[in-house]
C-alpha cells in the first residue's frame, strides 16, 4: 500500500473517530481514559497511544467540546469531557452525509468480494 493511501485512510478514520468522540459524550460526558477505552472497543481496536487525547484537544480548540476538572473515583483532579452546543450542531450536521455513505458503505461491502472472488 502507498503512503498516499494510508494518509486518505487515516483521514477519514480521524474524522469518524471525532463524531464517535462527541456521539459517546453527548450521551455521558467522561474523562478521556474513559472516552479512549470507549472508542477502542466500538472500533474493536487500539488506537496508537495519544490519538484519543489529540482529537479532543482539537475538538476542544473547535469549541466542540469543553473540558472541566473532577475529582476522580481515587481522589485525583481528572479532565472530564462534554460537548459543546458548537459541538452538538457540528454532530447533527453530518447525520445526512453519514445516511448517504453508509449506503455506498454497505453496497462495496457486498460487491467487492463478489467482483474480487473473495469471501466477506
Amino acid at each position: 500500500m502507498n503512503m498516499t493511501f494510508m494518509k486518505k485512510n487515516e483521514l477519514i478514520l480521524k474524522g469518524t473517530i471525532n463524531l464517535l468522540i462527541l456521539t459517546e459524550i453527548i450521551k455521558n460526558p467522561m474523562y478521556g481514559y474513559a472516552i479512549e477505552r470507549k472508542i477502542n472497543s466500538i472500533i474493536n481496536s487500539k488506537l496508537p497511544t495519544g490519538t484519543i487525547y489529540t482529537l479532543l484537544h482539537s475538538l476542544e480548540n473547535k469549541n466542540y467540546i469543553k473540558c472541566s476538572e473532577k475529582k476522580n473515583a481515587n481522589g485525583r483532579m481528572s479532565k472530564i469531557y462534554e460537548i459543546t452546543d458548537t459541538g452538538k450542531t457540528f454532530l447533527e450536521f453530518h447525520v445526512e452525509p453519514l445516511n448517504s455513505v453508509s449506503g455506498i458503505v454497505n453496497y462495496l461491502i457486498e460487491e467487492i468480494p463478489k467482483v474480487c472472488g473473495t469471501k466477506k
